[in-house]
């Protein structure tokens, strides 16, 4: 991967990530809208949980280009999976441990975010 794609890989992850985020916002205002505000703060948690960890994998896993050392590019991937993974667990940990949530509008808000990562392949093509 050259250079030129290696930053335009970190522009497309960055870009989806940032595209969570506004689906994590818009699902927010649909909760408030449709319920009240402390609803559209729980599906606003649960997009958070789901956006955070992909940020901080896309910045571990688009830091090197494999033009450089494609070994370092394979750990970074790795490190950054993993550190989602972790991330992603004791932030779910981390909110369901608050007594006020409301558990559908959080796991809304966190597999809508997570859909809309997974539909990533449709608007962002190389």
């Amino acid at each position: 991967m050259s250079d030129i794609s290696a930053k335009a890989a970190r522009k497309s992850a960055y870009m989806l990530v940032l595209g969570q985020l506004a689906v994590a916002g818009v699902i927010a205002l649909a909760f408030f809208i449709a319920s009240d505000a402390f609803t559209a703060k729980s599906a606003f948690k649960g997009g958070l949980v789901a956006v955070i960890p992909n940020l901080v994998f896309a910045f571990f896993a688009f830091r090197f280009s494999a033009a450089d050392n494609p070994n370092l590019v394979v750990m970074a991937f790795m490190r950054g999976q993993s550190l989602k993974l972790i991330l992603s667990a004791v932030l779910l940990a981390l909110v369901f441990s608050q007594q006020q949530l409301v558990y559908g509008a959080f796991l809304t808000g966190f597999m809508l975010t997570l859909i809309a990562q997974w539909t990533a392949p449709v608007f962002f093509k190389h």
